[in-house]
């Protein structure tokens, strides 16, 4: 009920209320267009409970007016296009057969795809389309510290985060296990200049120039960031498998489902002729 109450200030609210709201003839109607009308009953449960009176009011405005021009805009197409530009049931009736069709390839595939691949199978397909896994931008293997200006062990973490030695990485570990805000080894996998770049308050650009030096510093009001590089494959290289497994998996599903569709095709057809279904009329002797 608290809903239905809020309705009525937004008559203030809208442009040209008077003509079209009256609740003493149509007490359920909230907004009309033409010969459409929009009901209270057709929107209350839009509006979340718990809303501020304000909110609630901006909410509804909102979608009356969205609601509105759909309806104007289409008694406007309906006067000014053209009559064969107003029938639209050819293209109705192709979306229609078109989202079908989409529907039904899509549940045939997803029953039938086989979802295994077998590291020769990715071994195989990196192989033979290394070109596809040409990087846009490179790929590095880092030690990623981030720690607050404030921490004492930040002069300690700092001569310490490109060490490549056993001892001195166990030392690290252990002061930033328990001082870092974030430490992260990406010593067995890769990660690109971009991504890196999120976790840091400096652009892309900034991290693939600091890669020749082979680590970066920097810092932002509250933290500092160290970065080591310890491995690089350049843009324009072919990407390592291991980083290139995903995109290597999506082009096996791919052209698993192409097949999968190309027989589908296939066996509709031969279905058609053997039942049937399609019959093609010979004309050249007419």
């Amino acid at each position: 009920m608290y809903r239905i109450l809020l309705f009525a200030p937004l008559m203030l609210l809208l442009p040209g209320a008077c003509s079209l709201f009256s609740f003493k003839t149509k007490p359920d109607v909230i907004a009309e267009v033409n010969k459409n009308q929009l009901l209270i009953s057709d929107i209350e449960a839009l509006i979340p409970s718990g809303l501020p009176r304000e909110d609630s009011l901006a909410m509804l405005n909102q979608y009356i007016n969205t609601w509105a021009l759909a309806h104007l805009m289409e008694a406007k197409a309906q006067k000014e296009l053209p009559k064969e530009q107003r029938d639209v049931s050819q293209s109705l009736e192709e979306y229609r057969r078109s989202l079908l069709v989409y529907r039904y390839e899509k549940s045939y595939v997803e029953t039938r795809i086989d979802t295994i691949i077998t590291p020769a199978e990715l071994q195989k397909m990196y192989l033979d389309n290394s070109e596809l896994f040409t990087l846009s931008e490179p790929i590095v293997k880092v030690r990623y510290v981030k720690i607050a200006l404030s921490s004492p062990y930040l002069e300690r973490v700092r001569s310490l985060y490109r060490t490549r030695l056993i001892e001195e990485t166990y030392q690290l570990e252990q002061m930033v296990h328990s001082s870092a805000e974030k430490y992260e080894v990406y010593g067995n996998r890769w990660i690109n200049a971009s991504t890196l770049s999120r976790d840091l308050p400096v652009s892309t650009d900034e991290v693939i120039r600091s890669i020749d030096r082979g680590y970066l510093e920097c810092a932002d009001n509250f933290f500092a960031y160290y970065v080591a590089f310890f491995d690089v494959t350049r843009a324009g290289a072919i990407g390592p498998i291991e980083y290139q497994e995903m995109a290597i998996r999506n082009l096996i599903l791919g052209r698993r489902k192409q097949d999968l569709l190309k027989k589908l095709e296939k066996d509709i057809l031969e279905e058609g002729w053997r039942t049937k279904q399609l019959k093609v009329y010979d004309h050249n002797n007419e």
